[in-house]
């Protein structure tokens, strides 16, 4: 059974901070919680496998240089051995039950009483080696200030922390050890320097002075990589849902867009109401088409059709509003408004039926009919924020104004032209006085005509896709 927990508290309340939208995404927490269970689980069966690299490398070396013979030369030969058996059966622990959490623990308290009980106990295994006493006041410490090293692969503070205590608990144990050899004696006193050193001389002395700095150091040590660790765990929870954010900007948004917007804390702001331009574009004859392909290639005729529109929209500063199968929509001064929305809108619906006209160019040789497109656009008022329940959000425009460029689109093909633009959007078009003439004089008046759904007639535009000048003069209703 997996030991991952729903995120903390802790943890929800640094992603609400973070994500967006302002909404503490707890399917992402608990992702990113899960994600570092799997890091921590293969870091300590790393540091488990290059432990037992080393311990085995060390006692090679020893076998070799090491001073000793008899029993204390086979005891200090066979005591790291140990230690890289545990370290092995943690590693076949966590490979053969990856989802189990609490072995680590275990591992690590067993880990610090095996090298507690070879320091105490040595003296019955090999009467020939120091006594305890002495691996109190030469150093022992750093066998177990290892282990800290090995749980920082875990990336675990608590980890950490629990390692700290086993530490504690087990040099205490070697202490108390040493403290109760026969003939040891500890002063608290510094004495003068000659004392003092004649004192560290002898065997049996325990200096209380270097006691307490041990402790200090564990406490120091476990303290600071837990506080490295959780530090890097918040950072690399901040990067995932920071990066998560940007990829969905990145959906909506041209690269250019994104870098600004993932700049800010809310890129969005609150839901509000302001004018945009918004463009339909759908593929004329697709459930028609589709009789004839098989699946995979209509999916991969709709990829293809999307991305080159994708990247016409974003060349002309819009933004992707969502994709409905084999049409998308697209809007022009979402989320900031800009100089020239309504003319970046249609300049956007050219370019789109050029890019198919050349995209036909590019299937003729294949023997495949054409794609034809139909495009609606028109300008007015949006409500804009994010829609959708916590655990599926969405950036997204709704209102008449995207209503009414849906119908629009949807009159090209009565009237058997590319593009319907509205009178609204002409209008606002030549407001922006920007490059009115080259924008306006390729669109032809049709005249009020009647939407589906709307009691008013709306005043439209066309264009036939004839190259520029083709379709005639703008005439002002």
């Amino acid at each position: 059974m997996s030991d991952v927990r729903p995120a903390p508290f802790r943890l929800r309340s640094l992603l609400a901070g973070i994500v967006p939208t302002g909404r503490a995404d707890t399917g992402v927490a608990d992702r990113l919680l899960t994600s570092f269970h799997e890091t921590e689980r293969t870091g300590l069966m790393l540091a488990s496998v290059v432990r037992a690299v080393i311990i085995v490398a060390l006692v090679l070396v020893f076998a070799v240089t090491g001073s000793f013979v008899g029993d204390g030369y086979g005891f200090l030969m066979a005591m790291p051995l140990g230690l890289a058996l545990i370290g092995l059966a943690q590693f076949e622990t966590a490979r053969r039950w990856p989802h189990l959490g609490w072995p680590k623990y275990v591992f690590i308290a067993l880990d610090c009483a095996y090298l507690a009980f070879v320091l105490i106990a040595r003296h019955a295994f090999a009467a020939d080696l120091p006594p305890v006493t002495l691996a109190v006041k030469e150093g022992a410490l750093l066998f177990f200030v290892a282990f800290l090293v090995h749980g920082a692969f875990s990336y675990s503070p608590r980890f950490i922390v629990w390692t700290g205590f086993c530490i504690t608990v087990a040099w205490g144990a070697v202490v108390m050890a040493a403290a109760s050899e026969p003939g040891a004696f500890f002063t608290l006193g510094a004495g003068s320097a000659e004392d003092m050193w004649r004192r560290y001389g002898d065997p049996l002395y325990v200096p209380v002075i270097k006691i307490v700095y041990d402790y200090i150091v564990i406490a120091l040590l476990t303290a600071g990589l837990a506080v490295a660790v959780w530090r890097s765990r918040q950072l690399v929870l901040a990067a995932a849902v920071s990066e998560r954010a940007r990829a969905n900007l990145a959906r909506h948004f041209s690269p250019k867009v994104v870098d600004v917007l993932s700049a800010r804390e809310h890129p969005f702001g609150e839901v509000r109401r302001q004018a945009a331009a918004v463009l339909f574009a759908d593929i004329r004859g697709f459930t028609t088409r589709c009789e004839t392909m098989a699946p995979e290639e209509a999916m991969a005729f709709l990829r293809d059709f999307h991305a080159r529109m994708e990247v016409v929209i974003f060349e002309h500063g819009g933004t992707l509003d969502k994709i409905l199968g084999d049409g998308l929509l697209a809007v022009f001064g979402v989320p900031d408004l800009g100089k020239g929305d309504a003319g970046d809108a249609l300049a956007c619906g050219y370019a789109m039926i050029e890019a198919v006209a050349a995209w036909n160019a590019e299937r003729a040789g294949s023997g495949v009919a054409d794609v034809e497109i139909g495009v609606g656009l028109h300008y007015g008022f949006v409500m804009l924020g994010d829609v959708g329940s916590e655990r599926l959000m969405n950036f997204t425009v709704v209102g008449d104004t995207v209503n009414v460029a849906s119908r629009l689109q949807s009159l090209s093909k009565e009237l058997g032209t590319r593009l319907v633009a509205s009178q609204a959007l002409v209008s606002a078009v030549k407001d922006e006085m920007r490059k009115e003439g080259a924008l306006l004089d390729d669109l032809k008046f049709v005249g009020a005509k009647h939407l589906r759904g709307r009691e008013t007639e709306t005043v439209v535009y066309a264009f036939d896709g004839a190259s520029t000048g083709a379709a005639g003069r703008l005439e002002v209703a």
